[in-house]
């Protein structure tokens, strides 16, 4: 049986603090019911990079579930439901549910890196000009591609997520992301131009951020 996994990615801005901190309190058993875990949390203080495209300054989190379904299942959930209405008057946010590609089991716990591409592709065909031979650089960098979404492979949860095409690829650290990125950026200028805008992020990994590991680190 193929096992393909679902993620949620969730950019936005924090406005209240104590919130925010309540509303996280409110998500370790979320979370561990419906077998989620986050692989980044970060924002201004940290873990995030905007490498390319107008997006900067903005908090975001990727979280890993078993499937496309269960990050359904956890967002439309009751109790994530009422958590939500805690976060929702603490913060803009926009959120999307990606359809992953990859088959393996989850990493081994520990601070991985995280490369991001997102655009809103107007014409006809340019976001697979760029996508194909981003996804080819990634291999060649020993990232590992772990959703490569158009718009059948997205679901949309909260706001207008600006993209309609994301690739999530995962790398051992931040700093092997953002190397990949830096070595493929010059040969993909055209790409880029015709797709503009396409905003790039590399993201640092939570290192203890685990089922295994759950109760204590969310």
């Amino acid at each position: 049986m193929i096992r393909r996994h679902g993620y949620l990615l969730v950019l936005g801005t924090p406005l209240e603090r104590t919130g925010m901190d309540k509303y996280q309190s409110l998500l370790p058993p979320i979370y561990k019911q419906h077998n989620g875990y986050r692989l980044v949390m970060g924002g201004q203080t940290g873990g995030v990079s905007f490498l390319s495209g107008g997006l900067k300054n903005l908090s975001v989190m990727l979280a890993r579930f078993p499937s496309p379904e269960d990050v359904s299942h956890f967002w439309w959930s009751d109790d994530y439901r009422n958590a939500y209405t805690v976060r929702k008057k603490a913060g803009r946010f926009a959120a999307v549910g990606l359809a992953g590609v990859d088959t393996e089991e989850d990493p081994i716990p520990g601070a991985g890196g995280y490369l991001v591409a997102m655009a809103a592709a107007k014409t006809p065909g340019c976001w697979r000009r760029f996508a194909d031979p981003f996804l080819e650089g990634i291999e060649r960098h020993k990232g590992t591609v772990l959703a490569d979404s158009g718009p059948e492979g997205i679901e949309r949860l909260e706001n207008l997520m600006p993209g309609s095409h994301i690739i999530v690829a995962m790398f051992s650290n931040e700093q092997a992301a953002q190397d990949a990125w830096a070595a493929l950026a010059p040969t993909l200028q055209i790409e880029l131009q015709d797709c503009e805008p396409v905003t790039i992020i590399a993201l640092s990994g939570l290192e203890n951020d685990h089922p295994w590991r759950l109760a204590d680190t969310l």
